[in-house]
């Protein structure tokens, strides 16, 4: 997994852009592949979630059931979607645990318009191309909320922040078709009712199995 250095960085400037886009402004983080194939059913590999929690200290410590309970959230949201889901695979031990992680966060820097960007990450790819799938799902968030301890604690951020990325991979030639995030919000990562709406909205701009 990432340093903790590093998640802090992302998640302050999430926390920051919140502050920010209170208007809601956002903008486009969209990505279809030219000539974007039918996806009549899709193989939704297991969400992966990071929540943090902000202590008094001013220090973000990796919550391991919270972000349990955000990839609950988040499969549950997307059960709701309807899609025609072949299969659901997951992570078995920890051996990969790792790179797998790392490869998930890397969509936190994924551009549109970088070509580059637009293949699956390696570890993701070998792991999708082992379980036998030609299209997958892919959904990581991450965000923090504040211990009690650190709810009156001034340092400039909000109570809490969370953003969504969503990938759709063509295993077979190893690329992105489709990506989206939401705007980063100053909003609870364990809300059901924000993770159900930012759900609906990522998956508006790729038709799956309709």
């Amino acid at each position: 997994m990432n340093s903790n250095l590093s998640f802090t960085k992302r998640i302050k400037l999430v926390a920051l852009a919140a502050v920010v886009l209170l208007s809601g402004a956002c903008s486009t983080s969209k990505y279809v592949a030219e000539s974007a194939p039918v996806v009549n059913e899709i193989t939704l590999v297991a969400p992966y979630c990071r929540v943090n929690v902000l202590e008094s200290n001013n220090k973000f410590y990796y919550s391991d059931s919270l972000s349990f309970i955000g990839e609950m959230l988040i499969d549950a949201a997307l059960e709701s979607q309807g899609l025609p889901i072949s299969k659901v695979i997951t992570v078995v031990g920890r051996s990969n645990q790792e790179s797998l992680d790392r490869d998930y966060e890397s969509m936190v820097d994924f551009q549109p318009g970088n070509l580059a960007n637009n293949r699956i990450p390696s570890a993701l790819h070998a792991f999708l191309t082992t379980n036998s799938t030609r299209y997958a799902l892919l959904v990581y968030s991450e965000g923090f909320v504040r211990s009690r301890a650190a709810a009156y604690l001034d340092n400039g951020l909000p109570a809490y922040a969370s953003n969504i990325y969503l990938m759709v991979a063509d295993v077979r030639t190893g690329k992105v078709i489709y990506f989206n995030r939401s705007c980063p919000e100053e909003a609870d990562p364990l809300s059901a009712k924000t993770i159900s709406r930012r759900v609906k909205y990522l998956l508006e701009g790729f038709t799956i199995g309709k």
